[in-house]
């Protein structure tokens, strides 16, 4: 490598994530249980959108840098907005990009969850900010799924605390935050005075529980992140939106100019139509992920994992399989044996977090007899290496 071309501490700082490199261990016949897309096509309503203007001159300017007003309109009366409050971004990766490089910097803590997305941890460190991992409560037979941890949080709080991160619905355990704890470090944070930001691109994926925006209890203090990605299976037209504060998006729309000018234009023009029959739309995709939900629970109904399964939003499964580290010592291990064994990919949970060790994430992403026989696989490949009684987890 050229002296004069080596990475910064801020490429330095992004750590390749467990997703991407278990993937490079798959073959053509692999069941890919592992990646956070759809699998349906984008949404009638897109595509009528296009059909009708195909004929057309295709021109293709730059639009303002925080996109045209129609789909700002469009997205400001889904989401309970005003156009102002709307920044329209590259997806949600770039949006959060956006919200961390512009909202903190070197010295500065922002607390992410554990389990998390990796990008979060990883775009702090490139901001020269400092990621604090904050352990969500794990779930029990008394209270199912994976919960906030007030305590956990306020513990780690302190002067250089800048930021804290929310995913919700959440990836990868398919929580969903209660309403009153959610509430109630919102509380906390207004106390410390700490922004906050929300990813919220998994909220039209609620199985269980009740779904309650951040930004619904707290518009002033915070950012959210969202898109189309999930909902319209629109992952590679990459729209998405920041919702926040009129002035702090003024604010960070330079930067946003600068990393990507505008988001695409036909993508923008697109999220119009979408949202028009965003209704219709989403009731059949949740016919069919909550048909898939249904089978991966049934498979995985008497396997004896450690804890149930969290499952109650996005299109996620996370399985605890501590039990089985008797066995093989990390998830990372089981994981890459059951690729080995079975041709069947899934993530194990310390690719989320120290938190995650002991858990598998399956993203129920594919469907029919793929779907029944990757799961046949996971089951009987769990099952056969059952620990023995005595052993311990």
């Amino acid at each position: 490598m050229s002296e004069r071309l080596v990475p910064s501490r801020r490429a330095l700082a992004i750590k390749p994530t467990l997703i991407r490199s278990l993937r490079a261990g798959m073959g053509s016949s692999t069941i890919d249980f592992g990646l956070g897309q759809t699998d349906l096509p984008v949404s009638n309503a897109v595509q009528r959108y296009f059909r009708s203007h195909l004929d057309g001159p295709m021109l293709a300017p730059y639009t303002l840098n925080a996109g045209l007003l129609s789909a700002r309109q469009a997205v400001a009366r889904h989401v309970g907005a005003q156009a102002d409050e709307v920044l329209l971004t590259c997806g949600v990766q770039q949006g959060l990009a956006v919200a961390i490089l512009g909202l903190c910097g070197p010295g500065d803590e922002v607390l992410v969850p554990d389990p998390g997305f990796p990008a979060y941890a990883n775009l702090v460190r490139a901001a020269g900010a400092h990621p604090v991992h904050v352990p969500l409560r794990k779930p029990t037979e008394d209270a199912p799924g994976w919960g906030l941890d007030l305590e956990a949080f306020e513990d780690r709080m302190g002067p250089d605390t800048r930021l804290v991160v929310l995913n919700n619905p959440g990836n990868p355990m398919g929580n969903v935050h209660d309403p009153a704890e959610l509430s109630a470090l919102l509380e906390l944070l207004d106390e410390y005075d700490v922004g906050w930001i929300s990813d919220e691109i998994y909220e039209e994926y609620l199985w269980e529980g009740q779904f309650v925006s951040a930004r619904s209890l707290r518009p002033d203090t915070g950012i959210v992140v969202a898109g189309a990605s999930k909902s319209h299976h629109m992952m590679g037209w990459r729209i998405g939106w920041m919702i926040g504060p009129e002035q702090t998006l003024k604010a960070l729309t330079p930067l946003h100019q600068h990393l990507v000018t505008c988001a695409p234009l036909p993508a923008q023009q697109a999220i119009v139509a979408a949202l028009e029959d965003h209704d219709e739309e989403l009731a059949s995709t949740r016919e069919v992920f909550a048909r898939r939900r249904h089978k991966v629970l049934e498979a995985m109904a008497d396997v004896e994992l450690g804890s149930p399964p969290s499952a109650a939003g996005a299109f996620y499964v996370f399985l605890d399989v501590r039990p089985w580290l008797s066995k093989f010592e990390t998830t990372v291990r089981l994981a890459k044996r059951l690729l080995e064994d079975e041709d069947v990919l899934v993530i194990p949970g310390e690719g989320f977090g120290p938190s995650g060790l002991g858990h598998l994430r399956v993203a129920y992403t594919i469907g029919g007899e793929t779907l029944e026989t990757g799961l046949r696989r996971i089951r009987e490949f769990l099952m056969r290496h059952r620990p023995h009684d005595g052993d311990e987890p």
